[in-house]
């Protein structure tokens, strides 16, 4: 019977176990749970999410939701909710989760959990929250602005870079410092910088005794993200060099202008067996009080001449708008000039300029006895909108007379300039002539006209050129008429271009009888096909008619004015091929032709192959030619040869390097040249220099050598030479003053200096820009200063300050003096009020908040609290409002008094009421909704 009752007991507890598992099977699948709703967007720190459970059991539920999450976020409805629910009954809780504010980009799994109240599992849903990248970065620079009182000390440059966004970032950090004598110089830092984090780089910086002799300068600073060198801000640094004495610099120079470069040459050339020169060249230029001087040389001195030859050499003074210029005078009107004469230039205030000279053309300018002998000519100019490149017209009136052609020519003509658009774009010339001839007693009269143009209509480029002159014109290509027009169009990564130019050449002059004429038609259409990997292709046909007078005696018929022509149709194909990493190029230009020669009735094949290949600083060149491709190459082998065609092979070998810090460069090469006309002509040359700050010392030399037939000559030229480089100078055409500045503690706050009060001694002064400090007798001095109008800027400094004004300088010497007044002082303070139970997460930091100080509208001055959270300030006598900007605050804080007003005494110390930061506080929001 004990038996049997176990027995019973046992079976009992099997079925009641069974009973309750299967129950508890039927209430897990009939409690359902759904995430079914986010109302965030992918940049928001506050995830909103509605979660549903619903019981279909006709029992009722009693359970809790538990949330999964990832570090850092943060539920505040409570990480394990309670939840009842009768039989049938659906119920929606919200729940507001924060997320931290270093999440990372990306997904975040959410997962909710829903468990009876015994704590077994019922069933979970995942959520998988999308964080897009953010990846912002902010740039900072500690200090804006940089004095420096001694040319021995380093700059220090500290910039801060935060990462507000959401991923951690590698960057490079770049600082540019202009230094006219080392260049630009590049400084540069790496980092990777987490989510949230920041970063101070300092960058040190020994600047040279040009830099430091600038009265100031500008560092540039950029930040890029890596690998792709994105920039994401820049920012620029003002340094100023303290100085006593200061010279004026031209703001809108860059560091490295210079109107002169001041240097000396000096080199010996010997050429073959018996032929040396020494010559010396330089340049260089100075300011004057009104204006300024520049100065140009060279002098050659021969061996086998007892004069020397002095050319381009002149003396040039500019004084405001005016120019002039004595010596050498070079003018490429469209009658040039070229010798020894006197030039004038006036810029009037409405962008027009007007130029005169005088030029008697002999090239040397210490030549004797030849004033005039060999021409002379005038010339004036007149120009209007001379900084508008878009629109410009021009005047002028040429005049020369020719000794040898005992004429007197005149040109008189006009020029304009005008863009349309960013497309289209013309510029036109026209000019008359006159020409009185001695000899024949006669007026010439003459004409010529030019256009040139660029513009694209549609997907076709455009541009052309046309020219006409007449057959006495004295100008630039007298006779002659010109005409070109080129077009293209890119379709589908193809190239399609054409091109026909005409020309014709027919000069006519009265001492020269014999008629000379040429014309030459030449046109060209192809293609550049897409590029395939590191291959490029072209593919085109040209055509060339040229016809001439001028080569009939070299086909024995020199008294002959018969038309020589030669015609060709060649087709090119172009194929090269570049590899960037390993710094090759190679190109290959192969021509086939047929061409109609004058003295063969039958068509001639001709073809040319050029090959280029370059592999870092070696370059390999062959050219091989054979048959003519112009009626002179053709005259000149006909006359060596009435059967034998033009030929010509040509190889070339260069190499170029740079050595020791790029101070010294090499440059070498050889080339042979086998040619009909000219003989089998090799050659080299070798070339080094070496460039210092100071001097650069330079060696050339070449050997080339010719023969053909019993004719042999070998040419040797060395050359040897020295180049001094001076201190360079901005040279300024205007007028010119010192500033003495006097600045002196005003006691009785009347602006005199009276009987009993201080001169400043190192006290700062801002002129515009420039940083001036005094000495112990309260004395600073500003050269070289243009006159016009000039702001002295504040400068607070060891309690005592000066009124900004504005100043006009009229004056050579123009006497400064400054009282200086004595300041108040500003103390801040921030404090922070917070329940730390209540408060959201924030970061407790005092420092590198900003302020604002006020006078009126305007702002007189920044600052950042310390790391105590505490402010300084020194203002001068006045009312002013400080601001505390809200946005330099940390995440989660605000400021309820933003600003405070107050107001300043001479000597007194002003202390603010605390800006209190107070904490946003966590809020919880519980709906629940019921059918």
């Amino acid at each position: 019977m004990p038996f049997l009752s176990r027995r019973f007991l046992f079976t009992l507890f099997i079925v009641l176990f069974s009973c309750i598992y299967i129950n508890a099977q039927k209430t897990e699948s009939n409690v359902i749970m759904e995430i079914e709703q986010e109302n965030s967007t992918s940049y928001s720190r506050i995830l909103n999410m509605v979660v549903s459970v619903q019981n279909l059991n006709s029992t009722n539920f009693s359970g809790k939701i538990q949330f999964t999450y990832p570090k850092g976020f943060k539920v505040i409805t409570g990480d394990e909710p309670l939840i009842e629910l009768k039989p049938n009954e659906k119920k929606y809780l919200p729940v507001r989760i924060i997320l931290p504010s270093d999440a990372e980009a990306g997904s975040s799994p959410i997962k909710v959990r829903l468990l009876d109240q015994l704590g077994n599992f019922i069933t979970e849903r995942i959520k998988e929250h999308i964080i897009e990248i953010n990846n912002d970065l902010n740039l900072s620079l500690l200090t804006t602005s940089i004095y420096r009182s001694s040319s021995q000390e380093p700059l220090l440059i500290k910039v801060r870079v935060g990462n507000t966004g959401n991923i951690s970032q590698d960057i490079t950090l770049v600082c540019k410092i202009p230094d006219p004598e080392n260049g630009n110089q590049f400084l540069e830092q790496q980092a990777l910088i987490n989510v949230k984090k920041d970063s101070t780089f300092v960058f040190t910086y020994q600047p040279s005794k040009s830099l430091s002799r600038l009265s100031s300068f500008t560092i540039n600073v950029s930040g890029f993200r890596n690998p792709d060198k994105e920039i994401f801000n820049t920012s620029t640094i003002l340094v100023q060099n303290i100085s006593s004495v200061q010279k004026y610099q031209d703001p809108q120079f860059s560091n490295f202008t210079e109107d002169s470069k001041n240097q000396i040459t000096t080199l010996y050339r010997r050429i073959g067996d018996n032929a040396d020169m020494y010559q010396l060249t330089g340049s260089g230029g100075f300011n004057l009080p009104s204006g300024f001087l520049n100065m140009k040389g060279n002098i050659a001195f021969f061996n086998n001449q007892r004069q020397p030859l002095v050319t381009n050499t002149n003396i040039t003074l500019e004084q405001g708008n005016n120019q002039y210029t004595i010596g050498s005078i070079n003018k490429f009107l469209e009658m040039p000039l070229a010798g020894r004469g006197v030039e004038y230039s006036h810029t009037f205030k409405k962008n027009t300029k007007l130029e005169v000279g005088f030029i008697d053309q002999n090239f040397n300018l210490i030549e004797r006895n030849t004033f005039l002998k060999n021409g002379y000519g005038f010339f004036t100019r007149g120009t209007m909108n001379i900084n508008n490149s878009s629109k410009t017209i021009s005047a002028g009136y040429n005049y020369r007379y020719d000794p040898y052609e005992k004429t007197s020519h005149h040109i008189l003509g006009t020029e304009t300039h005008y863009t349309f658009d960013k497309v289209w774009m013309v510029n036109a010339k026209v000019n008359a002539g006159l020409s009185s001839y001695e000899s024949q007693d006669l007026l010439k009269p003459s004409f010529s006209a030019e256009s040139n143009y660029t513009g694209a209509f549609k997907d076709y480029n455009l541009n052309g050129i046309y020219f006409f002159s007449s057959g006495y014109y004295p100008g630039n290509r007298r006779g002659s008429v010109q005409l070109q027009q080129n077009i293209s169009k890119s379709y589908k990564n193809y190239n399609y271009f054409g091109n026909i130019t005409y020309s014709n050449f027919s000069p006519k002059y009265y001492f020269f009888d014999r008629p000379q004429a040429s014309e030459n038609v030449r046109m060209e259409m192809g293609t550049k096909f897409p590029n395939s990997k590191n291959f490029s292709f072209g593919l085109l046909y040209q055509f060339q008619n040229e016809k001439s007078n001028s080569y009939n005696n070299f086909f024995g018929n020199l008294n002959s004015n018969e038309f020589r022509e030669l015609t060709t149709h060649r087709l090119v194909e172009q194929i090269s091929w570049s590899h960037t990493k390993t710094k090759q190029y190679a190109s290959l230009t192969f021509d086939t032709g047929l061409a109609k020669y004058p003295l063969n009735d039958n068509l001639k094949f001709q073809m040319k192959l050029n090959g280029n290949y370059s592999f870092k600083k070696f370059n390999i060149n062959t050219i091989y030619q054979s048959g003519s491709y112009y009626l002179s190459e053709y005259a000149l082998s006909h006359l060596i040869s009435d059967n034998t065609d033009y030929k010509k092979l040509s190889v070339s070998l260069f190499y170029n390097s740079n050595f020791i810090k790029d101070k010294v460069n090499v440059s070498t090469g050889l080339s042979y040249i086998d040619d009909i006309i000219y003989g089998k002509s090799p050659s080299a040359f070798f070339n080094a220099k070496y460039s210092s700050k100071n001097f650069n010392v330079f060696m050339n030399s070449s050997w080339y050598k010719y023969s053909l037939g019993d004719l042999a000559n070998n040419i040797i030229t060395f050359e040897l030479g020295l180049t001094l480089n001076l201190k360079n100078s901005v040279l300024s055409p205007y007028k010119k003053a010192k500033i003495q500045v006097f600045t002196f503690y005003d006691e009785n706050n009347n602006n005199i200096f009276d009987l009993g009060e201080n001169p400043a001694n190192d006290y700062i002064v801002n002129i515009n820009n420039t940083a001036l400090k005094t000495t112990t007798d309260g004395m600073a001095t500003y050269k070289s200063v243009p006159f016009g109008k000039y702001k002295l800027k504040q400068h607070i400094q060891q309690g005592w300050y000066y009124d900004e004004t504005d100043f006009n300088v009229d004056s050579h010497t123009y006497l400064l003096h400054i009282p200086l007044h004595q300041n108040g002082t500003l103390l801040g303070n921030i404090s922070f009020d917070y329940n730390a139970k209540t408060a959201l997460e924030f970061e407790h930091r005092a420092s590198s908040v900003t302020f604002k100080i006020l006078k009126g509208n305007e702002v007189v001055q920044k600052l950042e609290s310390d790391d105590q959270g505490k402010i300084t300030s020194f203002l001068p006598t006045g009312s002013y409002t400080i601001f505390i900007d809200t946005s330099s605050l940390p995440p989660n804080t605000y400021c309820e008094t933003q600003s405070f007003d107050i107001n300043v005494k001479a000597g007194e110390m002003v202390v603010v009421p605390d800006f209190i930061i107070k904490v946003r506080e966590k809020k919880v929001n519980k709906k629940t909704f019921s059918n």
